[in-house]
């Protein structure tokens, strides 16, 4: 199973090995054909899993995730009278035959779709949308930006999606004339019918390293390239098209409105602040920090002086979600630190987070004191900015077992964050839950295994190869969508 690394600051090194150009494409649907394959960049395909038996000989690629069953052999249902091994959960890790065969069970989420893309995006961000706020309905429609890794330069793209007829999936697993259960908003949101994509690419010279939606215009959006710029697009004119025409052009020329050529290097860091509309921090590989600002005429500035403390590789920026001039940033020196936008010489604070290097952080946007980091170690930790000094965690949060590469916080629940690793997994946490010492003991009156799991782990998703990103969608509660090499995921679970 491969387990690829990180794109993150230490840059050349950790770019995932290339066999060849072929070797890069990622495999389509069984049931897609050769000449649709030959289309353009940006051929964008949700998975049909019920379209052709074949899929499911392929064991090379397991495309099923979350909460886990080992698959019974079908030839064996002739055999009636023959004893039933009993359903197991697969938890990783934990003895569980590598070589069985597991397949997803649906009932574990509300809604799970799978799409396929002809380039890995190492990122991507939720475009919000004029449909509302709160939105829980099947169909859903959401819109999304994507960013490409490709095998040349000119290939490369930003990929502005709209998904649509996202159906209730949570009881696909049931047959045919079965009554379900209605009781749960199941009814006509689980129609069986195929999820609709539209897509609209833009040019973008260089990979896509990390691309961010401004929080306050939706239609602004910046893009770190492997080329070491980092633009911001004015996105419009496409972005209207793609939510008012049924079927928009799959291309626009879009070119980008302003360049920021302070960095020396390459990067990933990307944040717009979500106090100050305009204000843009992006860290590089060459220790550096800079801010671009849109002035009242409308044109792009950055700053003269760049921010300068760590001494190696910024990997992550996030504003404060409160204050206009606070960020904070993390780093391949170990440390966390947080800066005032006001004072070059220096950060305000800081404090080391990690024995490696320090690859994401999230602020809490409804508990400003609180920021989540994950590191090469596979740790994930929680910080009371209120002793950041003492140097100290509040939480940490062991169960990954290779490098954390992206963490969220719930925009709904406050104690609630995602996180996803190059372990191939995707986990979700509520950081109110405790052991409940009386129910285990239930538990264990009636037999029934306690499971060996921390207990502020809510949710295991799998089934992806190389999870980069983890996103949660900001106008439908508890919609999570992830982004791998193998493809792009967007699911419901029935506990978010």
């Amino acid at each position: 199973q491969q387990q690829g690394a990180r794109m993150s600051g230490k840059k050349k090194e950790r770019r995932s090995e290339e066999d060849d150009d072929e070797s890069k494409k990622v495999k389509f649907a069984a049931d897609v054909k050769e000449e649709d394959i030959e289309e353009s960049l940006g051929n964008l395909r949700f998975e049909d899993p019920f379209s052709d038996e074949e899929e499911e000989e392929d064991s090379d690629e397991m495309e099923v995730q979350g909460a886990w069953e080992d698959d019974e052999d079908e030839d064996e249902e002739d055999e009636d009278d023959a004893p039933k091994a009993p359903v197991q959960v697969y938890i990783p890790g934990k003895g569980t035959d590598k070589n069985a065969e597991l397949d997803v069970n649906n009932t574990a989420y509300e809604m799970l779709h799978r799409m396929t893309v002809e380039w890995p995006m190492l990122s991507f961000d939720f475009l919000p949308d004029t449909l509302g706020s709160n939105r829980t309905r099947f169909p859903m429609t959401v819109f999304a930006i994507g960013g490409t890794e490709a095998d040349t330069v000119d290939a490369n793209a930003l990929v502005m999606m709209r998904m649509s007829q996202l159906h209730r999936t949570k009881h696909d697993d049931q047959d045919e004339g079965t009554d379900s259960d209605d009781s749960d908003g199941g009814g006509e949101d689980d129609l069986d019918d195929d999820p609709e994509l539209a897509h609209i690419s833009v040019k973008h010279k260089g990979s896509v390293n990390r691309v961010r939606v401004m929080p306050q215009d939706g239609s602004i959006v910046a893009s770190w390239s492997g080329e070491g710029k980092v633009h911001i697009w004015d996105l419009a004119v496409p972005l209207k098209a793609l939510q008012s025409s049924p079927s928009p052009a799959p291309h626009s020329d879009v070119q980008p409105a302003h360049t920021v050529g302070k960095h020396k290097d390459e990067g990933f860091a990307l944040d717009w602040s979500p106090v100050a509309a305009g204000v843009l921090a992006s860290g590089d590989c060459a220790n550096m920090i800079w801010r671009t600002m849109r002035t009242e005429g409308g044109a792009w500035v950055t700053d003269d002086a760049g921010f300068k403390g760590h001494t190696g590789s910024v990997e992550d920026i996030q504003w404060s979600p409160s204050e206009a001039a606070v960020f904070s940033s993390c780093s391949v020196d170990q440390t966390i630190r947080i800066w005032d936008a006001r004072k070059k010489t220096g950060s305000a604070l800081s404090v080391k987070a990690a024995e490696c290097d320090v690859n994401v952080i999230a602020w809490n946007r409804r508990v400003p004191y609180l920021l989540a980091s994950g590191d090469d170690q596979g740790n994930l930790r929680v910080w009371d900015l209120r002793s950041l000094k003492s140097g100290e965690a509040v939480g940490d949060l062991q169960w990954h077992t290779e490098a954390v590469t992206s963490v969220e916080w719930c925009p709904e629940q406050p104690s609630v964050l995602a996180a996803s690793s190059s372990d191939n997994q995707v986990t979700v946490w509520d950081m109110s839950v405790e052991r409940d010492a009386e129910a285990e003991a239930q538990m264990a009156a009636e037999g029934i295994a306690i499971p060996d799991l921390p207990p502020q782990l809510i949710f295991i998703h799998q089934g992806q190869q190389d999870v980069k990103e983890v996103h949660w969608h900001q106008q439908c509660p508890g919609v999570i969508g992830t982004t791998a090499a193998t493809g792009f995921n967007i699911f419901k679970t029935i506990n978010t």
